[in-house]
């Protein structure tokens, strides 16, 4: 009988305490303009997600999560469904960014930056500018020369002469040679 005293009131202390309960941590300010500005992102938005960004600045001045907001911003700038952006923007944009060397996105902003500086060669226009390295502390270099279509067309004919050219001073040796192998007396 003793026992089943003593295992009734542990039933009734048990009853009484208080279990702490296991909640997520609240999402901080920037975690939540993230994902708001993603989702404006992910819907086409990217004047929405730009202005959200902005505000986050603006009422987090001073902050580190403040200047990590430009990678977002150059991120989204050159990306390729975004009409209010443009490669060359982004690449200035993400050039900014770089310049602090303690940002929390440094290499995926180095990655994006050399992808975006060869997406604008391929589409036409050209580039020069130089990044550190954040794993060598190097400077990389990206040129990319782009011509026009007539220009190209003149670059190709001025081969072409060249080419006719040298072809012309081969003939002409070989018809040397083979005279003098018809004739080796000569």
């Amino acid at each position: 009988m003793r026992s089943f005293h003593i295992a009734l009131t542990s039933l009734a202390l048990l009853a009484c305490a208080q279990l702490p309960i296991a909640t997520a941590p609240a999402p901080s300010d920037f975690d939540r303009a993230l994902y708001h500005a993603r989702q404006n992102v992910d819907a086409g938005n990217y004047w929405a997600a730009e202005r959200l960004l902005d505000e986050f600045v603006r009422t987090h001045p001073d902050t580190r999560e403040a200047k990590e907001i430009a990678f977002w911003k150059a991120a989204y700038m050159v990306d390729p469904a975004n009409d209010r952006g443009s490669l060359a923007a982004g690449i200035a944009a993400l050039d900014g960014y770089l310049a602090d060397s303690a940002g929390w996105y440094k290499n995926e902003a180095t990655l994006l930056r050399r992808t975006a500086a060869v997406a604008q060669g391929v589409a036409g226009t050209s580039v020069v500018s130089s990044s550190p390295s954040p794993a060598t502390g190097a400077t990389d270099t990206v040129v990319v020369v782009s011509r026009s279509r007539d220009q190209e067309i003149a670059a190709l004919k001025e081969q072409l002469a060249k080419s006719k050219e040298e072809l012309a001073k081969v003939s002409a040796e070989l018809e040397r040679i083979k005279k003098r192998l018809a004739n080796p007396s000569n």
